[in-house]
């Protein structure tokens, strides 16, 4: 995982940008560190059972949920860790087909605010469903939103 993107990929990139108005440390941090603050239950396989979202902060840590129960679902793997510059994930989360995809996320100074940049790429052919659910505006855009507004205050 060294650039953004798959070159095989089978199907195009999904790409959200929005600013948020903190800095990019903060921002950083919030995505990452405070995952769980901001990432909606509706988008976790626990829903009202879920306790914790936990990304460790280094290449190689998990992304995953934990429930009230004690079980775990892995979300993806830290393939980039560039502390208040970027991560990305090797993503398998909400995914109904097999095979790992690629989430980029960038943090750039914009001010007093932060340029946020996500990448979803490295789609497999028979992911196209998938795709279309990440691409809707249900999908990363409503994520994203929640994260936008925690970021907001």
């Amino acid at each position: 995982m060294t650039s953004r993107g798959y070159e095989d990929s089978a199907l195009p990139p999904i790409v959200r940008e929005l600013v948020v108005p903190i800095g990019p440390t903060e921002a950083f941090d919030l995505f990452t560190a405070k995952i769980a603050d901001w990432w909606p239950r509706g988008f976790t396989a626990g829903g009202d059972d879920l306790v914790a979202v936990v990304l460790e902060p280094r290449v190689g840590g998990r992304l995953y949920e934990r429930e009230r129960d004690g079980s775990e679902h892995g979300w993806g793997e830290v393939g980039i860790w560039e502390f208040a510059e970027r991560v990305a994930l090797s993503w398998t989360h909400a995914l109904r087909t097999p095979g790992a995809t690629l989430v980029d996320v960038s943090f750039g100074p914009d001010g007093s605010a932060t340029d946020v940049r996500l990448e979803h790429s490295g789609w497999h052919a028979d992911q196209t469903a998938d795709h279309a659910r990440f691409a809707d505006d249900g999908g990363w855009t409503a994520v994203l939103e929640a994260y936008r507004a925690k970021a907001a205050g």
